[in-house]
C-alpha cells in the first residue's frame, strides 16, 4: 500500500511589524470545535448586524501586521474591507493545539486586548474546556471557565461544574458544552 503524501498547508501572521509566525494546520478535534463555533454563531446572528466569520479571515489590528484568529464577530460593519478586518471585532475565539497555544495565550492575547476587542474565549478541544475573558477597563478578566465533567469525577463534582454560559457580549445566547464539544473524540 502507497503512502498517501498530503501537501503542507500554512498560515502566516505578523505581529508587531516583523514576527512571521507559520501556523500548521488544524486537526480533526480543532475543526470539529471550530465549525460547531461558527454553527451556533452563524444562527444567532442571523438578520443581525453583527457578523461571525470562520478561520480563514484576516484581521489588521496594528500598522504592517495581521492574525487570522479562529473565529471572530464584528458588529462594525464599517471595519470590513474585500481583503479582510480593519480594527477590533468584538468577540475573538482561539481553538488551542500543541503548537499554538503559548501564542494564543501570550502574544495574541495581549494584541486583541490592546486593541480593544470586548471578549476572548480560549477553547481547549481535548481538555474540553472553554476560558472566557472580558475587557474591563482595558484590561482582561476572566469571565470564567467552563467544562465537560470526566467519566471518573462523581456526581457531586459534575454538579458543580458548569456546563453552559451566556456570551458576554451576547447575554441572551448561552453556550452548551456539549453541543461545542459533540464531536471531539479521545483516540
Amino acid at each position: 500500500m502507497s503512502q498517501v503524501h498530503m501537501p503542507k498547508e500554512y498560515k502566516t501572521e505578523i505581529i508587531n511589524g516583523n514576527k512571521i509566525l507559520m501556523m500548521s494546520p488544524a486537526f480533526s478535534n480543532h475543526n470539529s470545535v471550530k465549525n460547531v463555533i461558527l454553527r451556533i454563531f452563524g444562527v444567532y446572528l442571523k438578520g443581525n448586524i453583527c457578523m461571525p466569520f470562520g478561520d480563514g479571515e484576516k484581521l489588521v489590528l496594528e500598522e504592517g501586521g495581521y492574525v487570522i484568529p479562529d473565529f471572530f464577530v464584528l458588529c462594525d460593519r464599517s471595519k470590513r474591507r474585500k481583503d479582510g478586518v480593519y480594527g477590533a471585532p468584538d468577540l475573538v475565539v482561539e481553538v488551542l493545539s500543541l503548537s499554538t497555544r503559548e501564542y494564543d495565550r501570550g502574544a495574541k492575547k495581549d494584541l486583541y486586548e490592546s486593541s480593544g476587542v470586548k471578549e476572548y474565549w480560549l477553547i481547549e478541544p481535548d481538555l474540553r474546556i472553554i476560558e472566557t475573558y472580558i475587557l474591563i477597563e482595558g484590561r482582561y478578566k476572566l469571565n470564567g471557565v467552563y467544562g465537560i465533567p470526566d467519566e471518573l469525577e462523581s456526581e457531586e463534582d459534575k454538579a458543580k461544574i458548569a456546563q453552559e454560559f451566556t456570551v458576554g457580549i451576547f447575554p441572551e445566547l448561552s453556550i452548551k458544552l456539549e453541543e461545542v464539544f459533540e464531536y471531539v473524540v479521545n483516540w
